[in-house]
C-alpha cells in the first residue's frame, strides 16, 4: 500500500510539472484531479478487494480484481490482478477454474513477489486437484521455485509439504507441517489447513488415533473449509501472494 501511495504522489507530481511547464494553470489542477481520482479509485478497489478476499467472499473479491485488471495500464499490474482472479478461484475450491486462468499469465511480467505467488498457486492447484507422479514432481518444483523468491512464507511452506505428500514422501511431509508449527504465525485457516493435511497422512501412515486427532483440530477451526468441498469458502493458503499489493 505504501508503495502505491508513492506511485500516486509521484504520478501527481509529474502531471503538476509537465502542465506547469507549458504555461497552462488552469490543466495543471484539471490534469492533477484526474490523475489523483483515478489512482484513489484504484487504491480503493484494491483495498475492497483485499477485504473481500480474506472474508472468504471470492465472487465479491473476483469482481474488484476483474475491474482493476481492465483498468491497469501496465501490463505487470493486468498481470497481477488475474493471479488474483486465478486465486478467488482456487479460494471456492475451483482448480481447475484457477489453474487455468493462471495458465494465461506470462510470469516474466510479474514482479518476485507476484511471481512466487504464480508459482505457489499453480502447484497448489494441482496438488488439490489430485498430481501424483510426474505431475507432483513438477508442482514441488514450482513451490520450490517460489521459495527461492520468498523464503520462510508460511503458505508457500505449507504448499512445499502438500508436494512431498504428493510425491510419497509422508514423513517429509509430517515433518515439515510440524515444523511449520513450530515455527509459529500461522492464521488459524492455514493451520486449520495443516491439521487437515496431517490427519490425512498419519492415516496413511497406519495411525488413526494421530489422524482423528488432528481432523478434530480441523474440524473446530475451519467447520466449512473449502478443501474438504464444502461452502462457504475460506481463502486458499498461498493465495494472497498473487495480490500486488499484499503481501512481503
Amino acid at each position: 500500500m505504501l508503495r502505491a501511495l508513492a506511485s500516486l504522489v509521484i504520478a501527481v507530481a509529474a502531471v503538476i510539472a509537465g502542465a506547469a511547464l507549458a504555461g497552462n494553470l488552469g490543466a495543471v489542477f484539471a490534469l492533477a484531479l484526474v490523475v489523483l481520482l483515478a489512482l484513489a479509485v484504484r487504491l480503493l478497489f484494491a483495498r475492497f478487494a483485499h477485504a473481500m478476499f480474506r472474508a472468504g467472499r471470492m465472487l465479491e473479491a473476483r469482481r474488484y480484481y476483474r475491474v482493476l485488471a481492465a483498468a491497469a495500464w501496465r501490463r505487470g499490474r493486468r498481470a497481477a490482478a488475474r493471479v488474483s482472479i486465478a486465486a478467488t478461484y482456487l479460494g471456492e475450491a475451483d482448480y481447475p477454474r484457477g489453474a487455468a486462468v493462471l495458465a494465461t499469465i506470462d510470469p516474466a511480467e510479474l514482479d518476485a513477489t507476484t511471481r512466487a505467488g504464480w508459482l505457489n498457486n499453480r502447484a497448489y492447484a494441482a496438488l488439490r486437484g489430485g498430481a501424483t507422479g510426474a505431475a507432483a514432481q513438477a508442482a514441488l518444483a514450482d513451490v520450490r521455485a517460489a521459495l527461492a523468491l520468498v523464503a520462510d512464507v508460511p503458505a508457500v511452506l505449507h504448499t512445499e509439504a502438500l508436494a512431498l505428500a504428493a510425491c510419497g514422501d509422508d514423513a517429509a511431509a509430517i515433518a515439515a507441517w510440524e515444523a511449520l508449527w513450530e515455527r509459529g504465525g500461522l492464521s488459524p485457516r492455514l493451520d486449520a489447513e495443516r491439521c487437515d493435511d496431517l490427519a490425512a497422512a498419519w492415516e496413511r501412515r497406519g495411525e488413526p488415533a494421530y489422524a482423528a486427532d488432528y481432523r478434530r483440530r480441523a474440524a473446530a477451526a475451519a467447520p466449512r473449509a473449502p478443501w474438504r468441498g464444502a461452502d462457504p469458502p475460506s481463502p486458499p493458503v498461498g493465495a494472497e501472494l498473487g495480490v500486488e499489493d499484499v503481501g512481503a
